[in-house]
């Protein structure tokens, strides 16, 4: 009776885990097929998103949509990001770019926190106010304005504070 009875358990615990590892499969299956987005941002503030199945197609892509919006000759893709079904954040703090991907807008957001404090405490303590310049989300939507009319405005008002 006993035998039965942890054969019986013991193929409970086999289809329980059988069953759990299949979503699991499947929940990395979903992850290693959605499509990277690559965000990249120029030193002038300049940048491109993209978003495809091949990471290096995403590259070219970001850093074309980079360049048309550029005014220089390079610097597209001199710093960029990568992710697969994440968050991207492109963030101007005065010349400084901060880029950061993350798997939720809350993540994405922190990291770019926790990267600003970094730079003021590290780098550039008297570093203008951030202001963020693109959102990309998941899918690659591009959610949030271009914003080089901002931080140019920005830069001009602290030159001429400067002065």
């Amino acid at each position: 009776m006993r035998t039965g009875m942890l054969a019986t358990v013991v193929f409970g615990v086999a289809l329980t885990l059988g069953a759990s590892g299949g979503c699991i499969a499947a929940q990395t299956y979903e992850f290693e097929s959605a499509p990277t987005t690559v965000l990249t941002m120029a030193s002038n503030g300049a940048w491109g998103a993209a978003t495809d199945d091949s990471v290096g197609t995403a590259i070219a892509g970001a850093i074309a949509h980079c360049n048309r919006r550029q005014r220089g000759p390079i610097g597209c893709g001199a710093s960029y990001t990568t992710i697969r079904a994440g968050w991207s954040l492109g963030i101007r703090c005065g010349g400084q770019n901060i880029l950061v991907a993350e798997k939720t807008l809350v993540e994405a957001e922190q990291a770019a926190i926790d990267r600003e404090i970094a730079l003021r405490r590290h780098y550039v303590a008297d570093m203008p106010p951030c202001v963020r310049v693109v959102s990309v989300d998941p899918s690659g939507t591009i959610i949030a304005p271009y914003a080089a009319d901002l931080v140019r405005m920005v830069m001009q008002r602290r030159d001429e504070a400067a002065r």
